[in-house]
């Protein structure tokens, strides 16, 4: 037993001071400053929220699965043997955005249905029976459907089927000459989504 120096107190009283009551003492203090400490600290509480453009829940009889495509904060990964489990915040509600496209209308032209799955109708009013060219360009500017009509004068319907096309975006050309010889050209975009 290692003994420290002897202090004398007030009242004549000496105590011998040794490593493990000082030990004992640190630790009692330590132990009070926490329990000061640990009565008025407050934990912070989080709401988290993501945004998220996509995502969805999968379920089989051996396991759920729930994704979004998002911001994810706070994300931490656990592996084990063939397992990968990265979890994170995900949004408990299904929000979506977007603009909904009227149909296109211009002039006595009519576009229905946009976007579409390959199969839509072209409507369009003629003043006379002039001949009517129909091009459909992909986004490379190239011609990928040419066609030529006769319509009649009056309300005119053509029905299209690109299915064989591959998903994206169209610009159609349509183009009149009247009997003056005057060419006029008007462009609409089509979605072909599948």
């Amino acid at each position: 037993m290692l003994v420290l120096p002897i202090i004398t107190i007030k009242s004549k009283v000496k105590l011998i001071i040794t490593k493990q009551s000082i030990m004992k003492s640190k630790f009692l203090m330590l132990i009070a400053v926490l329990g000061i400490c640990g009565l008025t600290a407050r934990s912070q509480t989080l709401s988290p929220t993501v945004i998220s453009s996509s995502g969805g829940f999968f379920t089989s009889a051996n396991a759920m699965l729930s994704t979004t495509v998002g911001e994810m904060t706070m994300v931490q990964t656990f592996t084990s043997t063939g397992n990968i489990l990265t979890q994170g915040f995900q949004q408990p509600e299904d929000y979506t955005v977007g603009i909904v496209e009227p149909p296109v209308v211009s002039g006595d032209i009519l576009i229905y249905p946009n976007p579409n799955n390959g199969s839509f109708m072209l409507s369009f009013t003629n003043d006379n029976n002039s001949e009517t060219n129909i091009r459909m360009y992909n986004l490379a500017g190239q011609v990928v459907l040419e066609k030529q009509v006769s319509p009649l004068a009056g309300l005119n319907t053509i029905k299209f089927d690109i299915s064989a096309y591959s998903e994206g975006m169209y610009i159609m050309e349509i183009s009149t000459i009247n009997s003056k010889g005057e060419k006029k050209s008007s462009y609409h975009k089509i979605n072909l989504v599948y």
